[in-house]
């Protein structure tokens, strides 16, 4: 039985994820230094928010994000399925480069 691409997550998928800074850097047009725990604010994109409501870990694996307005949470794979509507191993495949190669 063969894999499809879309199916296929390496077992080091964790360790290919991008650097959290690096990622919501790229995602978020409005992100403020982080504070001294690696927390940094950010406009929410998940409603109309004219603050920064949105809170992300830039240090560490995970790149948790938060926001206090919508309740919306979760790491970096979720903040990425939320923003693109891939279900979960696309979107492991988009952030580590092998989404659309077999």
């Amino acid at each position: 039985m063969s894999r499809s691409s879309s199916a296929y997550l390496p077992k080091d998928w964790h360790g290919r994820l991008p650097a959290p800074a690096i990622y919501y850097a790229q995602h978020l047009g409005n992100l403020d230094q982080a504070d001294a725990n690696g927390w940094a604010p950010a406009p929410c994109p998940f409603h109309d928010d004219h603050g920064a409501s949105l809170s992300v870990k830039l240090v560490g694996t995970k790149g948790a994000y938060r926001c206090d307005t919508c309740g919306n949470h979760g790491d970096m794979v979720a903040f990425h399925m939320a923003c693109t509507e891939l279900p979960f191993k696309e979107a492991v495949r988009d952030l580590i480069g092998l989404r659309g190669r077999a």
